[in-house]
């Protein structure tokens, strides 16, 4: 029994080591819920994990609508350059988080909800471009602090939508 006792020591020794290794290191992971609002209606919702240990941190991204392609004509002397573009209309949220430690996040917050009015030509007759023309909430880079366990409601300059954003360890 003592030779049992002696050759299990270490197994046994080695075990409780790494069982108490890992339940120090308990990883963190903040995770963020997010809902936008127009005139008092959801018309956004998602939730992301926007800090781990294993991948860092990880922005919140959600975009729905088209891009509307235009052209635009550049001239210098006699040289006449021409190039194609777009613009995206639609829905789109993107959160990037600056700073996520275990009980707070630094947040930039950008948030579109916009519409196609219209395209129209300007600039010379040999070198026409055209212009996409939108209208409606156009947000980028607002900065937000949030505590974890806190919900805010995010400024965004225009009183027919809300951002709510809760963050709170995923576990719970």
């Amino acid at each position: 029994m003592n030779r049992l006792v002696k050759a299990l020591s270490p197994l046994i020794i080695t075990g409780a080591a790494i069982t108490c290794a890992h339940a120090e290191a308990t990883p963190v992971q903040q995770q963020l819920d997010v809902a936008l609002y127009k005139d008092g209606h959801q018309i956004a919702m998602g939730t992301s994990i926007i800090k781990d240990e294993i991948v860092g941190k990880a922005p919140y991204a959600m975009r729905s609508g088209t891009e509307i392609g235009y052209g635009r004509c550049t001239k210098v002397g006699n040289a006449t350059s021409l190039a194609s573009d777009s613009v995206f209309v639609g829905l789109a949220i993107f959160i990037d988080p600056v700073v996520v430690d275990g009980t707070r996040a630094q947040l930039s917050v950008s948030v579109q909800d916009t519409e196609f009015v219209g395209k129209h030509e300007d600039g010379p007759a040999d070198c026409g471009s055209e212009t996409v023309s939108t209208k409606g909430l156009k947000v980028n880079k607002v900065i937000v602090d949030i505590a974890d366990g806190q919900s805010i409601d995010v400024p965004l300059g225009d009183t027919h939508y809300r951002l709510a954003l809760k963050l709170h360890n995923a576990d719970l």
